[in-house]
């Protein structure tokens, strides 16, 4: 193999990796290396090279100059033997996206540890991972990932990838875990969790097992991988995940998940599984089928696609949706669920100035890097492409008369598109093929243009009831979080009675109509007036304190509320039971 990489924990409380690689024959002009700048479906360039502290080069036994030619790529001066690069990386976000080592734990993606050489990006890769002795960690550390094994002895596990790109693909915990495993059509499947947890494995397997089953079965049973791991970092509160080939980095929070006893499903179960089910998806959905311009990445800057609403929001569409197809909850307990993300669609304004291709595009910037103006200027390709894709989903099958829904596209895409790249018009042109109608105009009102969803006609037409209502704080146009016990604004929304009446983020409420109003109350305080009433707020703005007088006005109702309707028709009871179990 060209490519040798060496990964050992050099230093636990420092948080220090030491990585080295060995390129046997360097280009003889003097070889070129760079670092990712980013990482593949997290969309913000975070400068992975920040972390690399120390760096040198040698061939042959002497040191070689190593220049940096900007903040992620260096060139070492011409060598005839071959090279070896040898940097300690910085690991402490503890985060899916980068690399974390303390006593407890190591975790890594490729893209913040391993340099790659130019010139050999499709080169095989030989990985070397030297695990730490027992003295210098806390527990029996053994290592999980699903790139290829090769060796593996007490002290040193070594791994081969076909290229770079393959290599950065597969994420490694190394930690005293707890690993279980499960078989879906003959396949094995394996969850490792990181951290104190009393789990019921016995439960989160079967669930786990119904879910995955469900997704294969979903794609024809065809597989983009040969096994799958679950890597999950299991913290007091944390939520998040990343999609790779054969494998998912998730966080959680320890009440996620289910342990002896629980007989119901509580809506933090629900989430766990539902994370889980949305990263399982992606294998097929944007890890083998992704936008025609993430075929050939480009790691130093930003890949820009107008596709992320198809998905991410697909994904998002079906990853609760199959919750209910499995039986895991119940069509109450599904549309309650799905209450929340209508909900928060509809609460923000951003929705009516950014179109989901723009979101899709504007990805880099605004999304990921949202502030307290985001709910008033922006629209999540994750929410609202959910919501897209159930409102084109109905479409579909109403026009078809049920012939032919979304669930039909993305297997025609998957049977047809597999490993290709979709150009920004493949789905609708899919969808035009397979309804033989023309798709123009709901993607210009609702893909490039900001109409309104029909949600409410798209629920009718499955027998589910769509009302909206005020509640909470959305008609005062203000969300909070608690600090010490009061309230601090985060958010003030459009066109609200908050901004009409001079509220800003940041502001500590300390009072409502001249009494102390604590954080828990301020909810039930508020949602007592009506519209026309006034309210003195009482204020605290840069530690001085303020009064404004507030007057309630009529807004948008936003918050949403789903039910099955009564005494449905026949017909409109098997949509509902076709949309709903296929």
């Amino acid at each position: 193999m060209s490519l040798h990489y060496e990964i050992s924990i050099k230093s636990p409380h420092k948080h220090l990796f030491s990585v080295k690689l060995t390129l046997k024959e360097p280009n003889p002009l003097g070889q070129a290396f760079k670092l990712p700048n980013w990482i593949p479906g997290s969309y913000l360039i975070r400068d992975f090279s920040k972390h690399i502290v120390s760096i040198h080069a040698e061939s042959g036994g002497k040191d070689v100059p190593l220049r940096k030619t900007d903040k992620n790529n260096w060139i070492a001066h011409p060598c005839t033997h071959s090279i070896s690069i040898e940097y300690d990386v910085y690991a402490f976000d503890l985060s899916v996206r980068s690399a974390y080592l303390t006593n407890e734990r190591a975790f890594f993606n490729g893209t913040s540890v391993f340099l790659l050489p130019l010139g050999f990006e499709d080169e095989e890769c030989e990985l070397i991972i030297n695990l730490p002795s027992n003295k210098e960690v806390l527990g029996q550390w053994q290592c999980a990932t699903t790139m290829k094994p090769q060796k593996k002895s007490h002290s040193t596990e070594i791994y081969e990838a076909d290229n770079y790109n393959e290599l950065i693909d597969h994420p490694v915990e190394i930690s005293n875990f707890t690993l279980f495993e499960f078989e879906a059509n003959k396949i094995q499947h394996r969850m490792a969790l990181t951290g104190t947890h009393s789990t019921d494995i016995g439960r989160l397997s079967s669930d786990l097992t119904s879910i995955c089953q469900h997704h294969m079965d979903f794609f024809g049973g065809a597989t983009p991988f040969d096994n799958y791991l679950f890597l999950t970092l299991v913290r007091s509160h944390g939520y998040g995940g990343l999609e790779h080939k054969k494998s998912t980095s998730l966080i959680c929070s320890r009440s996620d998940l289910p342990v002896k006893g629980m007989t119901s499903i509580g809506a933090d179960y629900t989430k766990f599984l539902a994370l889980c089910s949305h990263e399982y998806f992606h294998a097929w959905w944007i890890k083998a089928i992704k936008p025609a311009n993430f075929i050939n990445l480009d790691y130093d800057r930003e890949n820009y696609t107008e596709q992320l609403w198809i998905f991410e929001g697909f994904t998002s569409y079906y990853d609760e949706l199959s919750l209910l197809r499995t039986n895991i909850l119940t069509p109450d307990q599904y549309l309650s669920l799905f209450s929340k993300n209508v909900t928060k669609v509809q609460k923000s304004s951003g929705r009516m100035k950014q179109s989901i291709a723009e979101s899709s595009f504007d990805a880099w910037t605004k999304f990921y890097q949202q502030d307290e103006n985001a709910p008033n200027s922006i629209v999540s390709y994750y929410s609202k492409g959910a919501l897209l894709a159930f409102v084109l989903d109905i479409d579909i099958r109403r026009n078809t008369d049920g012939d032919v829904s979304l669930d039909d596209i993305i297997k025609y895409i998957w049977e047809n598109y597999k490993f290709d790249g979709l150009e920004d018009d493949t789905v609708k042109l899919v969808i035009e093929e397979l309804t033989m109608l023309d798709y123009s105009d709901f993607f210009n009102s609702y893909v490039y243009g900001v109409k309104e969803l029909p949600l409410s006609d798209s629920f009718h037409y499955v027998g589910v009831e769509c009302t909206f209502k005020h509640s909470g704080l959305s008609s005062f146009g203000i969300s909070t979080k608690e600090s010490n016990g009061s309230s601090i604004v985060t958010h003030v929304f459009d066109s609200t009675s908050s901004q009409l009446g001079g509220l800003y983020v940041g502001d500590i409420i300390v009072t409502i109509d001249k009494l102390k109003v604590d954080f828990k109350d301020l909810e039930d305080c508020v949602g007592s007036k009506s519209v026309g009433d006034t309210i003195a707020v009482g204020f605290l703005r840069d530690d001085t304190l303020g009064e404004m007088i507030i007057k309630i006005i009529e807004t948008d109702k936003t918050f949403c509320e789903l039910s099955i309707q009564d005494k449905l028709d026949p017909e409109t009871k098997n949509r509902q039971r076709r949309w709903f179990y296929r």
